[in-house]
């Protein structure tokens, strides 16, 4: 079984960009746009997608991604230390 995951916040901190940044950029609700940079398993809808490929133009595969189950309980296992 596969896990969705997204890599939001390596591409906000690659281009040296704040979650601040990103939020007013985006024009996204500002609890969207953290939580995409804070957590790593939450999933954008469309709307969310489209609205950060018309900013920044970083297609969905870019962030989005499969992880396996094993390597998702792995790092949920070290955020909780």
């Amino acid at each position: 079984m596969f896990v969705i995951r997204n890599d939001i916040k390596s591409l906000i901190d690659r281009q040296k960009l704040t979650r601040y940044r990103f939020w007013k950029d985006t024009g996204l609700n500002r609890e969207t746009a953290y939580r995409l940079y804070d957590d790593p398993f939450y999933v954008p809808g469309a709307e969310v997608m489209d609205k950060i490929a018309k900013t920044y133009g970083w297609q969905p595969g870019s962030y989005i991604f499969y992880i396996s189950d094993e390597v998702a309980t792995k790092m949920f296992a070290q955020e909780a230390i």
